[in-house]
């Protein structure tokens, strides 16, 4: 029963920023172990899918109990569900090659940009009116993210595929995961957790056919199981799980951690480091985001005093 405060609907702030901030954590070593792993791409989407599919169902059922489990399956075949497992398959797939094509520093600065992505997808399908400020965050993120692409071939040890597929594939995997944020703020109903688990594993039947005979099985199965059965699924349960308990300003800014410590953890684990140029660029995204997000978060703080009912 103890689980059940993670999703329950009273807020708790105090254990949103926990939960933000563990799940933040948690997840950037997720990059390292994909190095480590030895998989390549259809190899990794398969393992991936299949691996944090399945333990995201079972942290689902868990945090709601069998019952209301049961109670929420009609929904999954709703429209809003079904958008959130179509993006979320689009951001496994696209972020499972993204890192095979190119530097993990391009593939999680493009990924950073996905809370702007999504401000900027509620202007059509929320009709909300973004502050100038969020305008200027989208274009200079963008310019960040451009750079560290134009400068990808100077990282050391990364993949030698083509940077600029790495970088689209990693704007894919942001984009979709922007389409699960706006849907779930439109949609608060949606059980969002197993929406994405079957987004997830049908990347991972996907890769399964995908994937060269005698390929599945070569790659390290300490590093796949922790990446699978750990890293991913408890992490993306906790940042799921906690903005309903502490503003989403607050989720995004621990999940920032990802941009510098990802990169980080690969680079000591395997030798691959950002050149100058992309370290800049990333550099620029990063400190436009966390502005935008202290600004974002200020603003709510003082107009949450003028919203009826408060005190």
């Amino acid at each position: 029963m103890a689980l059940s405060v993670l999703s329950s609907g009273m807020p708790r702030p105090a254990l949103g920023l926990v939960m933000a901030l563990a799940g933040a954590l948690i997840i950037t070593p997720d990059t390292l172990l994909i190095r480590l792993s030895g998989l390549e791409g259809w190899g990794l989407t398969f393992w991936r899918g299949v691996l944090i599919g399945f333990s995201l169902i079972v942290f689902w059922i868990m945090l709601e109990g069998p019952r209301r489990a049961r109670d929420q399956l009609p929904a999954l075949l709703g429209g809003p569900a079904i958008i959130i497992i179509i993006a979320n398959f689009f951001n496994a797939f696209a972020f499972n090659f993204a890192t095979m094509e190119t530097s993990i520093t391009v593939v999680v600065t493009a990924l950073a940009t996905a809370p702007l992505i999504a401000a900027s997808l509620g202007v059509f399908i929320l009709a909300e009116r973004l502050p100038w400020r969020t305008w200027a965050a989208v274009f200079l993120s963008m310019a960040g993210v451009l750079i560290v692409i134009m400068n990808g071939k100077g990282a050391l040890s990364a993949p030698t595929g083509n940077v600029w597929l790495g970088g689209g594939l990693g704007f894919t995997a942001a984009f979709g995961i922007a389409v699960v944020f706006v849907m779930t703020r439109r949609h608060p109903d949606v059980p969002v957790l197993p929406a994405c688990a079957i987004g997830t594993l049908i990347s991972g039947m996907i890769g399964l056919f995908g994937a060269p005979p005698g390929t599945i099985l070569t790659g390290d199965p300490l590093m796949i199981g922790l990446m699978g059965f750990i890293v991913m699924p408890v992490s993306w349960g906790l940042l799921t799980l906690a903005p309903r308990h502490t503003s989403p300003t607050n989720v995004s800014l621990f999940m920032l951690l990802e941009m510098v410590l990802g990169p980080f953890w690969v680079w000591m684990g395997t030798g691959e480091r950002p050149s100058a140029a992309m370290i800049g660029g990333a550099a620029l995204v990063l400190v436009t985001l966390g502005f935008h997000f202290l600004s974002s978060a200020r603003e709510a703080a003082e107009q949450e005093p003028n919203q009826p009912g408060s005190n």
